[in-house]
Order: C-alpha cells, then sequence, then structure tokens
C-alpha cells in the first residue's frame, strides 16, 4: 500500500463525521452536554463532503480553520480533495483516476446559534486544480498526463447544526457547486458542478 493510499484512508476514516471545534463568543449556547460561557474565538473543521464530480460519486476530504464571531458569523479558509480514485466519464484509459483540490474562504452564518438544533448558511468560494494520476494498483506502469486545469468555484449551501457541547458541534449540509468556464481533455465545468452534501 502506497503512502498516499494509507494517507487517504486515515483521512476518510478520521473524516467521515464532520465536527466543528470551537471556541465560541459571549452567548450562551444550550447543548446537550451542559451549557458554558462563550467568548469570541476560534474553530478547526474537518469535513467530509459528498457528490457526483466527472460522472462518478466521489468523496471529498478538507479541512478549515478560521474565526467565529457573536456565535452567528463564521469566517475561515477551507482545503479539501477527492479522497477517491474514480476514473472520469468518457476517460478512455481506466488506469487513471481525477485528482481533484479545492482551497477557499468560507463565509457561514447561523441563525439562532444559542438552540441546541438550529441552522446554518454558508457559502465557499475560492479556486479548483483537477488533473489525472495513476491508480494505485498502476502506480508502476506507464507515465502520468501533466496537463491540468484550474477553475473557479463557488459553493452555497443550508446545514442543520447541533451543540454537542460548548466546545464541539456536528453538522450535516447540503449545496451545490458552481464552477467557472474549465476545459480538461474531455471534461468541461458542467461535469465538475453539482449537487452536495
Amino acid at each position: 500500500m502506497s503512502k498516499d493510499t494509507l494517507k487517504v484512508k486515515l483521512l476518510l476514516l478520521f473524516f467521515t463525521i464532520a465536527v466543528t471545534t470551537t471556541a465560541q463568543t459571549n452567548e450562551e449556547a444550550k447543548t446537550f452536554f451542559g451549557n458554558g460561557k462563550q467568548e469570541i474565538g476560534y474553530f478547526v473543521s474537518p469535513s467530509c463532503q459528498f457528490g457526483n464530480i466527472a460522472g462518478s460519486a466521489a468523496i471529498m476530504t478538507g479541512i478549515g480553520a478560521g474565526i467565529l464571531f457573536n456565535n452567528k458569523y463564521y469566517l475561515g479558509l477551507n482545503y479539501k480533495f477527492i479522497a477517491t480514485e474514480n476514473t472520469p466519464v468518457g476517460e478512455i484509459d481506466n488506469r487513471f483516476y481525477l485528482d481533484q483540490r479545492y482551497g477557499g474562504v468560507r463565509f457561514e452564518y447561523a441563525l439562532q446559534p444559542e438552540k441546541v438544533v438550529h441552522f446554518n448558511f454558508p457559502v465557499e468560494f475560492g479556486v479548483g486544480e483537477t488533473e489525472l494520476d495513476l491508480k494505485d494498483s498502476f502506480e508502476d506502469e506507464g507515465t502520468v498526463p501533466t496537463d491540468d486545469a484550474w477553475f473557479a468555484y463557488l459553493e452555497p449551501g443550508v446545514a442543520l447544526e447541533i451543540n454537542l457541547h460548548k466546545y464541539v458541534k456536528i453538522n450535516i449540509s447540503g449545496g451545490y457547486r458552481f464552477v467557472s468556464n474549465v476545459s480538461f481533455r474531455n471534461l468541461t465545468e458542467k461535469n465538475l458542478a453539482g449537487i452536495t452534501c
């Protein structure tokens, strides 16, 4: 097993459930495991996202971090990547998989964050890169194409968030990823845009 495969499997295991750890603001939130004073603070947010990319079901894992204001406004940076080795629909050589990364800014508004269960409205935007790479089972064969494509993306959504503890929240969300014009081999922005959850 290659180091990259091991890393991906460990990240998938870790990010199966997206948990947001925060140092929160002055308003007291109701939680399942007790309440506590909150102050303006920071958050670290691992994530796992599912969606259809280039005609295949894909899992994207990532991490985000930022600042939490008044327990209502989140502003942070995110990085995520495809953790699955899916050959894009229409790709002639099945030894390759679509390797894709995203980096961007995330803004999120929490509606009634003092309640145990409440809604958040995230918006993420940034840049992404897509390229092909050899699947692990073929890593000793052939050469990897060196072309890649960069694009901009915008991903608004809605999330159901649960305050588990004053420093731990869990968030289940869905959204839609819009992608700027991109052309990579036989893929276009239509292949990279879509519903996420």
